[in-house]
């Protein structure tokens, strides 16, 4: 039987810290999120807050129990105002792309450094919630693999198809939950076409199929496992995988006896429950990460330039978009548009470019976007 290890790690982290908002972030915050509710395009676009070198877009909408959302390539961050201590203070979302193409270390090393720019007397960082994964090519069929042996904890186990057999999922919902799934079907939703460089590196072949298992680790499952803070993670990151494939999920060979828990475990299993973290890197490529949100090559220019001109040239009789065909249409654009903004075309066309540059995390004027001071703070370890 092939089983071959292509790349693991933390897919997923979510990280909370408490301590008190610097004097002044809240007002700006404010300012900011009233912006992003205008109704007044080109005040939409001034919803921006410049921290070290990231230009976050500011949500014109909150969250339970956070009232602002600042969010870029990188992080997601939401921030409470609240002094009633409940909630932490700022709850982030670490992109999967950062981790996976720069590392934990790397991700939570510069995360410390935005923070270290809102909070003053941080109390405490605490690990919220972990994925962590494996990506392997195998020669066997899962889809031949029978509900009943996956042996597990949890009563709720589901089958997925997606024209075709794509996976399981165990246990959603619960503070610990998996799912062994095909990473190439989901991969063309998720556009994560960064990984088949890693996987290439690993000796993957664009035709071979790859599976992922992956585990989803609540803070009150890692509590148990006395992980609470990022240190604790990477210390106990393997006995974590131990148990998740040991104790509480396994992949056993049915040998239709009563006692399922004295099923032999499967000899791919095995392989699983033999991978191991921090080896050194926890990607096989390091490349890099854009902080802005912008559009890939073929959203841009495939489904949107080529789509729109086809569209022209097909309903203006056209059968090939040359540069008149081009020309032609721009100039047919200006008109409607100066026609429907009475004359004001070229101000409509800039207040829409500032408001994408706002979504695509590239408004990097602090006279007008506003800007996190610096204070010259060593992050706090």
């Amino acid at each position: 039987m092939e089983f071959k290890e292509l790349f693991q790690g933390i897919d997923s982290l979510y990280v909370s810290y408490r301590g008190t908002l610097k004097k002044g972030l809240k007002e700006l915050l404010d300012e900011k999120k009233k912006h992003a509710q205008s109704e007044n395009e080109k005040e939409q676009a001034l919803a921006t807050v410049n921290i070290e070198d990231h230009c976050f877009e500011v949500s014109d909408k909150g969250a339970r129990y956070y009232s602002y959302i600042l969010v870029d390539n990188w992080y997601q961050i939401k921030i409470t105002a609240s002094k009633k201590n409940t909630v932490p203070t700022l709850y982030v979302q670490i992109a999967s792309e950062l981790l996976n193409c720069l590392g934990p270390d790397f991700s939570i090393y510069k995360l410390r450094e935005i923070v270290n720019k809102l909070l003053v007397m941080i109390k405490e960082e605490t690990i919220s919630r972990a994925d962590i994964f494996v990506d392997f090519v195998t020669d066997r069929d899962l889809e031949e693999v029978g509900k009943q042996s996956l042996v597990t904890k949890v009563r709720k186990i589901d089958k997925h198809w997606d024209g075709g057999f794509t996976g399981w999922s165990i246990g959603l919902g619960g503070i610990i939950s998996a799912r062994l799934y095909e990473k190439t079907v989901e991969m063309k939703k998720s556009n994560k076409e960064y990984l088949k460089e890693i996987w290439a590196y690993k000796g993957w072949e664009a035709e071979q199929r790859v599976w992922r298992l992956e585990f989803q680790l609540e803070r009150t499952f890692l509590g148990q496992m006395s992980v609470k803070t990022y240190s604790d993670l990477l210390n106990k990151v393997n006995d974590v995988w131990k148990y998740c494939t040991s104790a509480w999920l396994r992949l056993a060979i049915d040998d239709n006896t009563q006692n399922r828990t004295r099923w032999k475990t499967d000899p791919l299993w095995e392989m699983i429950q033999q991978v191991r973290f921090l080896d050194g890197s926890y990607a096989g490529v390091t490349r890099e990460v854009n902080k802005a949100r912008i559009p890939s090559n073929k959203i841009l220019y495939q489904n949107g330039i080529a789509g729109y001109m086809t569209s022209y040239a097909a309903r203006e009789g056209h059968e090939r978009i040359t540069e008149e065909v081009v020309v032609e249409c721009w100039n047919n654009c200006a008109n409607h548009l100066d026609k429907e903004t009475r004359g004001k075309a070229k101000d409509y066309i800039s207040t829409r470019i500032k408001k994408k540059m706002k979504v695509y995390n590239m408004a990097l004027n602090p006279t007008l976007y506003g800007q996190i001071t610096n204070l010259n703070e060593k992050p706090q370890p």
